[in-house]
């Protein structure tokens, strides 16, 4: 038995430290719980064991991970979940992954949002999550030529689709962009 299950056994909340030892468990299981508790534990070293943790083979554990770091507000957490939403193979894992950069507001993933999204047909609802981050995201901050990258896009797919759930979430990200 871990000793952060131990502690809550007797009603202790684990150390930052324990539920970092627990993301890197051999035990599948045991590194989802780690990081799915870990949303309660914004510190340095939950946040590096977080971030490892998006290559984990099992999806559910980056799935996790991905959540946790969006909750902790993780502000080293960019670029990695830039490479997650590039490069993994689960459409889910890609998908919280444009999710979580929207809600940490990482203004350094647009273009790579863009792309994302572009990645889809103009009326499939799979690519909300990516619109969603673009307007999260916002203009403000974002230099003149991502900026112009991310509003040429968005444009774009308003002209284009057919949907009127794309079309809203592209308008309302669109609004944005003032």
């Amino acid at each position: 038995m871990t000793t952060w299950l131990v502690a809550a056994l007797l009603g202790c909340s684990p150390s930052a430290e324990d539920i970092a030892k627990t993301i890197t468990s051999t035990n599948p299981v045991v590194r989802e719980d780690g990081a799915k508790i870990a949303q309660n534990y914004p510190e340095e070293a939950v946040e590096k064991a977080l971030i490892a943790a998006l290559g984990d083979p099992a999806r559910t554990v980056r799935l996790n991970a991905i959540e946790s770091l969006a909750e902790i507000e993780a502000t080293t957490a960019g670029a990695p979940l830039v490479d997650r939403l590039q490069n993994d193979a689960d459409p889910l894992v890609r998908r919280a992954a444009a999710d979580a950069l929207g809600r940490l507001k990482e203004r350094g993933a647009a273009v790579a949002l863009v792309a994302y999204v572009q990645t889809f047909g103009p009326d499939d609802r799979e690519q909300l999550a990516g619109i969603w981050a673009l307007g999260s995201i916002g203009a403000e901050g974002l230099d003149p030529e991502p900026r112009q990258i991310v509003l040429d896009a968005l444009v774009n797919l308003r002209d284009t689709t057919t949907d009127r759930h794309v079309r809203y979430q592209v308008t309302a990200a669109l609004r944005t962009f003032k």
